[in-house]
């Protein structure tokens, strides 16, 4: 945690820097230096998210995640997050289904941890799925939970890192460039446990896989 905070304000000026020279000096570089500074600036993004996601995981682990328990539709969770990565989705020609009953039960949830968990697997899904792929988030009661999905079409997790995939910087396969910290799936575990949730995998190499988590029914 304190080397993250270190790090923090460091890459704070290194990515106001990159940014003003993109501003106002981006016209005056050669194609070359363009894309060196480009490069840079793909960089800063991924050390500051890297950095942000080191800093919820030593919060988590040290058990100081601060939660707000609240009441709420399992369809709100799945419309706010799907409408984050409906862009990404679109750009890269893949269909994005939402089935999520709007009369399932409300859960007991901190909405924000909620939706950021979907969206971290709905950014996977994108990730490892070709263009013209299919991804699909279903929600469903199962006795006195709601079990939310998120399922594609895609390459698959080789079978060898599935029961490392939600350890710490796991990657969804060992030439992951897709710029992610490989901590989101880590973070989502334990966002989910701290909701007395459970989360899981199932996937086949080549063929998809599916991501599953459960949310207690409010009271």
């Amino acid at each position: 945690m304190t080397a993250s905070h270190e790090l923090r304000t460091p890459l704070t000026s290194i990515n106001m820097a990159v940014d003003l020279l993109r501003e106002s000096a981006g016209s005056k570089l050669t194609d070359q230096e363009r894309a060196v500074l480009e490069a840079c600036h793909e960089d800063v993004q991924r050390l500051r998210a890297l950095v942000n996601d080191l800093l919820d995981l030593s919060k988590i682990e040290a058990g100081k995640l601060e939660l707000s328990f609240e009441p709420v539709q399992p369809r709100f969770l799945g419309d706010q997050a799907a409408s984050v990565i409906k862009p990404q989705a679109e750009s890269k020609g893949i269909e994005l289904a939402l089935t999520v009953p709007e009369d399932l039960p409300a859960v007991s949830a901190d909405p924000h941890k909620i939706v950021w968990v979907l969206v971290n697997l709905l950014a996977n899904a994108v990730r490892h799925t070709a263009p013209g792929g299919h991804i699909k988030l279903r929600g469903e009661r199962v006795g006195n939970q709601v079990q939310l999905a998120v399922s594609d079409d895609g390459e698959g997790i080789p079978l060898d890192l599935q029961p490392r995939i939600f350890d710490k910087f796991v990657h969804g396969k060992p030439s992951d460039g897709g710029g992610g910290s490989g901590l989101g799936l880590a973070i989502s575990r334990e966002i989910v446990r701290a909701h007395r949730g459970s989360i899981w995998l199932d996937s086949i190499p080549g063929q998809g896989s599916t991501f599953t988590f459960t949310l207690p029914i409010a009271a």
